[in-house]
């Protein structure tokens, strides 16, 4: 009987479902007319994404005169770090489809536009992953994705010791020439660290004992690795 193998990350389908619900930005490109929004656009998902924009934007007007079929449209997200690192970068969505005329929103000023999604890719890491729409419509977002930014902030902050102490996890190969440890990001299957050099910098992911269900479960799984990380220091001392 084959051996199920338990996921160690979040599926392409939830990273991108993360990204979209804690996103500060997006870009779209609607029948050709691109427009940038530093704020105010939210992804909502039901039976279909639907794309929550200000009623005045560009964006708002191509749909509302496009076709009955919808405009073709372009989606972007970029999904930033929220520690200060060299490469903020750690992922971007970009979501193809076709744009409907808008429908009324419960904000004020807003629309909601329903996306007809034709293709979703994700890149992250040097590499881009498919995501079927279908896919991306039943996943739903980890359960640390809102509360990440404020997490690995305060790890960052507060407790730079602790920061450093997971980096004994890893092996001494790894840690050449690191001069900095850096808390990158975080989901329901564990952290990663960023290693910081003088050249450039490397990711590692420490995976948690068994995946967290909720944000505050966070500080006993990290000091379930702290734990671990000081036995080893003391086993190889």
């Amino acid at each position: 009987m084959p051996r199920t193998v338990a996921p160690c990350e979040p599926t392409a389908a939830e990273q991108v479902r993360s990204i979209l619900a804690t996103a500060g930005s997006a870009a779209v490109t609607a029948n050709g007319a691109h427009e940038d929004f530093m704020a105010g656009v939210v992804a909502e998902f039901g039976e279909a994404l639907r794309l929550r924009v200000p009623a005045d934007s560009h964006t708002a007007a191509e749909a509302a005169c496009g076709p009955a079929v919808g405009v073709p449209a372009a989606l972007e997200w970029t999904d930033l770090a929220p520690v200060p690192v060299r490469d903020r970068v750690r992922a971007q969505v970009r979501i193809v489809g076709r744009l409907h005329a808008p429908e009324p929103a419960m904000q004020a000023g807003a629309v909601r536009l329903r996306v007809d999604v034709r293709g979703v890719a994700l890149d992250a890491g040097g590499t881009r992953r498919l995501v079927a729409p279908a896919d991306l419509l039943a996943a739903r977002p980890d359960p640390m994705a809102t509360a990440e930014a404020r997490l690995l902030l305060h790890l960052a902050e507060e407790h730079r010791e602790h920061v450093e102490a997971l980096a004994r996890l890893l092996t001494v190969r790894r840690l050449i020439d690191v001069t900095r440890v850096t808390p990158l990001a975080l989901d329901r299957y564990g952290i990663v660290l960023r290693l910081h050099r003088p050249d450039g910098h490397s990711d590692a992911r420490l995976p948690f004992a068994r995946p967290l269900a909720d944000p505050d479960e966070l500080g006993h799984h990290i000091h379930d690795l702290l734990a671990r990380a000081h036995h080893r220091h003391h086993r190889s001392a």
